[in-house]
This record gives structure tokens, C-alpha cells and sequence, in this order.
């Protein structure tokens, strides 16, 4: 049977090496992070450049994770430059199977793909999410779809709802606004990167000055939350 494998890379260097490295997959490639998101894949093997034009391939790792379409997907990462053990520690951190410097050996590169997807077998579950999230007098029920703050309930509309529950799910990672676009946007509303600005400066102001200021943009990449 012909394995399948996605690939989200914008350098056509990298893009040679792994359709020289994979012959036999059926290969599937996405120039960005958001291009990928948007096609909705179920591959069981996603090999991931560390440099993407809109977000870090680090951070695209945490997406799929917490995503119970590709948790369980065999997520490997490449990077420029010398293999370093801190980035490799990150890249581990935030749920790869395997992390390679670019560019890795040919045959071990294949050869370890081909062993992860053999004892990958089953996907993980997805992770288990809270049916609330409560941080400090912050108070958010995703199935109810209410938020409160103290006593007090937070009139925020859906499209806001939907970002404060994206950023409380992927607390301490960058999202660049083109993700967010992908993920919490939905079929019909307004788009564009000035939209998500717009959005979150109105999420900021009704969280109040406490909470609103844990929302921090991230200048050239998008915006982080961390409580």
C-alpha cells in the first residue's frame, strides 16, 4: 500500500530533498502552515519545515497536537543550520516524534520515518480538555459557552468566545494571525489580517485591563496568551 505523507514547506531545497528522500509516498505539499491547515489532512505522517512564512513549524507541532483530527499523526520536524540539542528539545516539547537538521542523511531520514509509522500503529487520542477553564477569577465553560469574570458574565460574541477559547487551549504558543484566520474564523464572516486585529483589541477590552494584557502581540509573528 502507497503511504501518504504531507509536507509544509516553502523552500525548494527542502521540498527536493524530501521528494528524493520518499520516493514511493504519495506526497502532498503545503507552502505555509495556514495552506496546510486549510486543507483539512488526515495523513498519518506530516513532515514539517522549522521556517514557514507564517508561523514557526515548532508552533504548527502544538496546532496539530491539540487537534483530534492530526493528534495522533507522526509529526516530523526539519531545521536549518547544525543540529542543536536545545531546538530539538523544544521541537520535542511541543509534541514532535522526530526532529532532523537539514539537511539529514537520506537513508536515515527515510528509515526512521518508516519506523515511527510502523510503531505509531493506532493514533494517539487527543488530548483531554477541561470541561472549564478557570484561572483566577476567570471562568470559561466551552460546552456551555459562557465566560465570567468574577461574578460578572462577559457579553463576548461567538467569534470572540471562539478566540478566547483558542487562546486558553494553546496558552504560551505564538499563533499568527493567518492561523487564527484558519481556525476560529468561520464560513461567511469578514477576513483578513486587520480583522483578527480589530477582534482582539474588542476581547482585550471586555477581559478588562488584568486579564485583556495577557493577550501580548508578538511583533512580525501574531499574538501569544499566557496566564
Amino acid at each position: 500500500m502507497t503511504r501518504a505523507a504531507h509536507c509544509v514547506t516553502a523552500d525548494a531545497g527542502v521540498r527536493a530533498f524530501i521528494k528524493s528522500s520518499l520516493k514511493g509516498f504519495r506526497l502532498k505539499f503545503h507552502a505555509s502552515a495556514a495552506g496546510f491547515l486549510g486543507a483539512a489532512p488526515g495523513a498519518a505522517l506530516v513532515v514539517i519545515d522549522a521556517s514557514l512564512p507564517d508561523m514557526s513549524g515548532r508552533d504548527l507541532v502544538s496546532v496539530l497536537r491539540g487537534d483530534k483530527k492530526t493528534a495522533g499523526a507522526v509529526l516530523v520536524l526539519t531545521g536549518a543550520g547544525p543540529y542543536s540539542p536545545s531546538a530539538a528539545a523544544v521541537c520535542f516539547d511541543n509534541g514532535a516524534d522526530e526532529y532532523f537538521a537539514f539537511p539529514p542523511e537520506p537513508g536515515l531520514f527515510r528509515a526512521r520515518l518508516l519506523n515511527l509509522l510502523g510503531r505509531a500503529g493506532a493514533r494517539r487520542p487527543a488530548p483531554e480538555r477541561p470541561a472549564e477553564y478557570k484561572f483566577g477569577a476567570l471562568l470559561v465553560s466551552p460546552e456551555a459557552r459562557t465566560a465570567r469574570l468574577g461574578r460578572a458574565a462577559l457579553r463576548l460574541t461567538a467569534l470572540e468566545f471562539d478566540l478566547l477559547l483558542y487562546f486558553l487551549r494553546n496558552q504560551g504558543r505564538v499563533v499568527s494571525r493567518s492561523v487564527l484566520l484558519e481556525q476560529v474564523w468561520r464560513d461567511g464572516l469578514d477576513a483578513g489580517p486587520r480583522s483578527v486585529d480589530k477582534r482582539i483589541e474588542a476581547l482585550r477590552f471586555k477581559l478588562g485591563r488584568s486579564y485583556g494584557a495577557r493577550i501580548k502581540t508578538v511583533f512580525g509573528l501574531g499574538y501569544i496568551f499566557k496566564l
